[in-house]
């Protein structure tokens, strides 16, 4: 007998219908029962066969996939792997206010949190609304949120706070839920998926602080800049980055919480030292603001970014002209896998200075690059002075755009056949922008 249940997470609520046996698996979602209201989504739970669809990407985490897709007419898909085997593919509206898992009978339960945290992360990507992948702790009337790669001791560091730090509750241990409210404060809550430690909680604190972790054999803990938090942010937020207006949202979200949360860097051993540590400097220093200046920052960009973090930096000037416009806009930094003509990199030239132009020549180790607005000129790098590689743009109102969509590319190859005309097309264009 199919049935529907209410529940709320966060101020957003949602529905969920199916059978009494796949229902009975959702006891972690008890504590958010709620009256029925109107719904950010709704989900429907039925067994299924395996849609056809277009794989986009995949994203593995110890033992679980999920394949990530469209159908031919375009509808969302993802699919839900454990250990080899499918629990289930989840089919959304484009909105992704509806969605239908249908499930193999082989871990269900997996399928439907997953299913679950799938909708609730993009249906509320513009409402001011991010799951982190992070543990948190309360203490007092703030919540400490502790980020970091699968394996960094996130867990470890919540239960040494718990051990060590009286008054200290754990709050989540893998899924809270962030909310920027209307007054600009960032709100953290439990929710309904916790990873291995079972902590169900339907409560709430104002965030105090996020602290990303590194293990090291040693203890030390210091405030990042702005550029450096939004940096340290992204890689532990859940989103489908490659849609456009999801990524929008969620860059609105994690500017708000680079700008306003403070946000630390611990190098810590798993010991009560690293939690005193970290729990008597952020605690003390509050929202304290700490500046770094330009080589600090780029130091940092690219230690970053040779990590794996996607980092966005505000550019300056007009060497990339008309594809980026300095001072307005900002790149999106990826590390760089496989060079090719046509990529805008960050890169260290000539042994003197950092740049971020396009690539017009490679030859073996050599790279020759120019700046898109330069007319004459260029800089020489070798492979290893490749920091990053550009992958999109973003716009002072946080909207962002593909580098290398067919058209942009077709765009920078004309542009460049017209570079003994660039003089005259580049003074049009300013003028225009003006």
């Amino acid at each position: 007998m199919r049935e529907t249940i209410h529940y709320e997470v966060a101020g957003h609520a949602f529905a969920v219908s199916g059978e009494g046996e796949d229902l009975a698996l959702m006891e972690n979602y008890a504590p958010f029962a709620a009256d029925g209201q109107p719904s950010v989504f709704d989900l429907s739970i039925e067994r299924g066969a395996a849609p056809s669809f277009k794989e986009e990407l995949r994203q593995e985490d110890e033992g679980q996939v999920i394949v990530c897709g469209r159908t031919a007419d375009g509808q969302p898909v993802f699919e839900f792997v454990w250990a080899g085997a499918t629990a289930g593919w989840l089919l959304c509206s484009a909105d992704y206010r509806e969605g239908r898992l249908a499930t193999t009978g082989s871990h269900t339960k997996l399928a439907i949190d997953n299913a679950l945290m799938v909708l609730y992360a993009l249906a509320t990507a513009g409402s001011g609304t991010v799951l982190f992948h992070a543990a948190v702790v309360s203490h007092g009337d703030r919540a400490y949120m502790f980020l970091g790669p699968s394996g960094t001791g996130k867990s470890t560091h919540a239960r040494l706070w718990l051990k060590h730090i009286d008054g200290t509750e754990l709050m989540n241990d893998d899924n809270p839920v962030v909310r920027i409210g209307a007054d600009g404060r960032a709100t953290v809550y439990g929710s309904p998926w916790s990873g291995k430690t079972p902590c169900y909680r339907n409560v709430s604190r104002e965030l105090g602080a996020i602290v990303l972790l590194s293990q090291a054999p040693f203890n030390k803990i210091r405030r990042l800049g702005g550029l450096e938090a939004y940096a340290a942010l992204v890689p532990s937020i859940s989103g489908k980055r490659w849609d456009e207006r999801i990524a929008d949202g969620l860059h609105q979200t994690e500017n708000a919480l680079a700008s306003t949360v403070p946000t630390w860097h611990l190098q810590c051993l798993p010991d009560e030292e690293a939690a005193r540590l970290c729990a008597g400097e952020i605690q003390r220093v509050g929202s304290a603001t700490t500046t770094h200046d330009d080589a600090e920052v780029m130091s940092e960009v690219v230690r970053l970014v040779a990590e794996g973090v996607s980092v966005t930096l505000p550019v300056n000037g007009m060497s990339m002209l008309p594809f980026i416009i300095g001072g307005r806009e900002s790149v999106v930094l990826q590390k760089p896998a496989a060079l090719r003509e046509g990529q805008v990199v960050l890169a260290w030239v000539d042994g003197t200075r950092y740049v971020v132009h396009r690539i017009i020549g490679i030859d073996g180790e050599h790279i020759t690059l120019m700046g898109d607005g330069n007319l004459v000129g260029t800089e020489h790098c070798t492979a290893a002075d490749v920091k990053g590689v550009v992958t999109h743009v973003m716009d002072a109102q946080e909207r962002m755009r593909d580098l290398y969509s067919w058209h942009r590319r077709w765009a920078a190859r004309l542009w460049r056949w017209l570079r003994p005309v660039r003089r005259y097309l580049l003074a049009i264009y300013i003028r225009l922008c003006e």
